[in-house]
């Protein structure tokens, strides 16, 4: 997908799901796209998701077991999803607490499948 159509679409799917921020991160941490309010430094809210993520898979293989498909990280005021989108990417979606989860995770996946890059 171009990266135009990307930035499209991780734009679009902030406004969906009524996202605080949303973001393409590669698995290393560079963004890719990334919808997220003023006075966020991108590189740094890349760096952690992949790093999280990332610390995830390796317990989960310390313990055979498969990496994580996403992870969910609920804080006071808000819920932070980090979904896998393909082996080279994350989508990331930071919504407020009272948001359905499940029904965000649902969209999530969707833009995760279709904006992985190849």
């Amino acid at each position: 997908m171009p990266i135009q159509d990307v930035n499209e679409a991780v734009k679009d799917l902030k406004s969906r799901i009524s996202a605080v921020a949303t973001a393409l991160v590669s698995r290393d941490g560079m963004v890719i796209a990334a919808e997220v309010p003023d006075g966020v430094y991108t590189e740094t809210f890349a760096i952690m998701c992949a790093t999280i993520l990332g610390a995830a898979a390796t317990a989960n293989t310390e313990l055979s077991r498969a990496p994580p498909a996403s992870i969910i990280v609920e804080g006071a005021d808000s819920k932070t999803i980090i979904v896998g989108s393909g082996k080279k990417a994350l989508l990331v979606a930071v919504l407020d607490h009272d948001t359905d989860t499940q029904n965000a995770l649902k969209e999530i996946e969707q833009v995760a499948e279709s904006v992985r890059p190849a």
